[in-house]
C-alpha cells in the first residue's frame, strides 16, 4: 500500500459492522485501486482527500461511488467516516439516484458528522447515517422481489458454493435470467455478492486471538489464501492491516 501524501500516518478508528453495511471513523491507509461490491459514502471531517474512480482523480470532501467500480483512496492524513453499503441495503437504495447514471458523484457535507473521537456507540453511528441519507435521499429505487428474496436466502444460508440453478428455482426464474436480473438491479453478480458476504462475515467472526487460518474456515473460505486474496481484490487490505494489527475497534451492530 502506498504511503501517504503527506507521510505516513498511524491507522486507527472505530469500525461499526451491521449485517447490510458498515461504518468506520478513523485515519486509513491510502489504497491502490481495488473493486468491491459494496456503495461507498465517503467524508473527510478534517478535509479534503483524494479520491480515484475508473482512473479519474480527484479532491473532494465529501462522495458517493457505486458498487463494483474501480476506486482508490488516500486521506491525506486526515480523518474519514466511510460508510460501506451493500447493493440490497436499504440506505443505499435511498441513495442511488443521487448518481444520475455517472459512477461516482460529490456531494453536499453533512450538517452534523462524528468527530474524530467518536464512533464508540452504534446508536449514535447509526443516526448519523440516517440523518445524512434522509438530507441526500431522491427518489427510491427499490429492488426487484426475486433479487431480494435471493439476496435473503444468500444471507441467510452463506452456502460455501453458489448453485446458481437452486437459487433460480426458489424465485421462478431461470439461472440466466435471474444472473441477468441480479446484476441489473444490484450492479454487481451473484458470485462476487457472495464473496462479499464471507468477508462481513469474517469481519462480524473475528476476535483477537484468532488466526487468518481459523477466521477463513469460520468466514466460509476454502482457506487462508482464498480469504487474503478475497480481501486483497475487494479492498487492497489484508485483514491483518485493520483489525488484527489492533488498530481498529470493532463493534457488531444489530439493527440501525
Amino acid at each position: 500500500m502506498p504511503q501517504s501524501a503527506t507521510g505516513p500516518v498511524p491507522w486507527r478508528g472505530h469500525l461499526h459492522v451491521w449485517p447490510d453495511h458498515w461504518q468506520v471513523v478513523g485515519r486509513l491507509l491510502p489504497n491502490d485501486p481495488h473493486c468491491h461490491i459494496s456503495a461507498s459514502l465517503l467524508v473527510g471531517l478534517e478535509g479534503e482527500f483524494l479520491l480515484q474512480c475508473d482512473g479519474r482523480q480527484r479532491r473532494t470532501r465529501a462522495a458517493l461511488v457505486a458498487p463494483d467500480v474501480v476506486q482508490a483512496l488516500d486521506p491525506l492524513g486526515g480523518t474519514l467516516w466511510v460508510s460501506q453499503l451493500d447493493p440490497d441495503c436499504p440506505l443505499w437504495r435511498r441513495l442511488m439516484g443521487r448518481l444520475d447514471g455517472d459512477v461516482s458523484v460529490d456531494l453536499p457535507l453533512p450538517q452534523h458528522w462524528p468527530s474524530p473521537a467518536s464512533g464508540t456507540d452504534c446508536s449514535a453511528m447509526a443516526h448519523w447515517l440516517e440523518a445524512y441519507v434522509t438530507r441526500l435521499e431522491g427518489v427510491v429505487t427499490p429492488l426487484d422481489e426475486r433479487v431480494a428474496a435471493t439476496c435473503r436466502q444468500l444471507r441467510d444460508t452463506l452456502p460455501d458454493r453458489l448453485d446458481l440453478a437452486a437459487l433460480a428455482s426458489r424465485v421462478g426464474l431461470s439461472g440466466s435470467r435471474l444472473s441477468h436480473l441480479f446484476r441489473h438491479d444490484t450492479g454487481v453478480s451473484l458470485r462476487r455478492f457472495l464473496l462479499h458476504l464471507k468477508l462481513n462475515r469474517a469481519l462480524a467472526c473475528w476476535q483477537p486471538a484468532m488466526t487468518l487460518s481459523q477466521l477463513a474456515v469460520d468466514a466460509g473460505f476454502y482457506d487462508q489464501p482464498h480469504l487474503v486474496r478475497t480481501a486483497r481484490e475487494m479492498y487492497d487490505a489484508l485483514p491483518s492491516a485493520y483489525v488484527l494489527a489492533g488498530g481498529f475497534e470493532v463493534c457488531r451492530c444489530q439493527s440501525r
